[in-house]
């Protein structure tokens, strides 16, 4: 299966906290059905959804010319904010795309954080600033084991707010990381293991200049690591 494209990524803000917020990768069920109807043409593949135990599974089938019978895979989904039978439906439905391959690239993302301000709203809860701001994955590459290798992200205005590997020498920058800690904070986002990062915070909070902002960030990448454990499920 093929890796997905810059304007099939989607980004979003995944916390904020005082110091700015870290931001989250992801597919859309649309982008599956385009790469499979790509990949299979639109009459070889289906897709299917059953309940079991309460719980709501999706499976995309596949037909196998050499086998002469539907292959499928399946996976559970989990309820969205908005609507619950319908956001359950599309997780189901990008989970089984993440076991045919579908965006399974993403899982590789480095933790990415965006220095900006924020405020406390009157619940007590960390919010951007600028509320209207969004952001997009304007550039990505790919190392030939597949693994994400170079990610840029900017926002709405064209600002770069993230880089991985080679950035744009056209993109205006904000909010980077530019102090002499950089090469610590940088390795923090090629950690996958809880217990890997607790040893790296162990090891290096005395040398940084920060121990309070290195803290979240390894804060900040726990978390991401455990909601990549839960897409994964």
């Amino acid at each position: 299966m093929r890796k997905l494209k810059a304007d099939e990524i989607e980004c979003r803000v995944a916390q904020v906290t005082p110091k700015g917020c870290s931001l989250l990768l992801y597919k859309t069920a649309r982008v599956d059905r385009a790469i499979l109807d790509e990949e299979f043409g639109q009459m070889s593949w289906q897709n299917d959804f059953k309940v079991i135990d309460g719980k709501m599974y999706g499976g995309i089938g596949i037909y196998s010319n050499d086998l002469g019978e539907w292959i499928w895979k399946w996976d559970c989904g989990t309820e969205s904010n908005q609507d619950a039978e319908k956001g359950q439906a599309s997780d189901a439905f990008k989970r089984a795309g993440f076991k045919w391959g579908i965006g399974v690239e993403l899982y590789t993302a480095p933790f990415i954080w965006y220095n900006c301000a924020t405020h406390q709203n009157a619940k007590g809860k960390y919010e951007l600033d600028d509320r209207f701001i969004k952001f997009k994955v304007d550039e990505i590459g790919y190392a030939d084991n597949g693994d994400i290798n170079k990610l840029v992200i900017v926002d709405n205005k064209g600002n770069n707010v993230f880089t991985l590997g080679k950035k744009k020498a056209e993109k205006k920058t904000t909010g980077t990381i530019t102090n002499d800690d950089a090469g610590i904070y940088i390795a923090i986002a090629n950690i996958n293991e809880i217990d890997t990062l607790k040893e790296y915070y162990e090891l290096n909070k005395g040398n940084v200049n920060n121990q309070k902002q290195f803290q979240e960030m390894v804060e900040m990448r726990q978390q991401a690591i455990m909601e990549s454990a839960k897409i994964g499920d």
